[in-house]
């Protein structure tokens, strides 16, 4: 006799793939800001023009990252408690 009942995925998904966020997270906590300092630092001592604006636009760019991927682990979280 079939079994008629639709097979249910029980896989809790994310916004994106565990690969890219763990990557995505590895750069907007370590990368970014390690880059920014690194271009004030530099900046600092070789007197380059706009390092300060530089490290600004990074730092922000790394808070944007940061933040889309707060939105993602939200995602997962409210994606893992629905299928228990």
């Amino acid at each position: 006799m079939a079994d008629n009942t639709p097979e249910t995925d029980t896989t809790v998904k994310g916004i994106l793939p565990d690969k890219l966020y763990d990557v995505l997270k590895w750069v907007a906590i370590i990368v970014m800001p390690a880059l920014a300092t690194f271009i004030v630092g530099l900046g600092g001592i070789w007197s380059l023009p706009y390092a300060g604006q530089a490290a600004a636009t990074v730092t922000a760019i790394g808070v944007l990252l940061g933040a889309l991927l707060g939105l993602s682990s939200v995602a997962y979280g409210k994606s893992a408690t629905t299928t228990d």
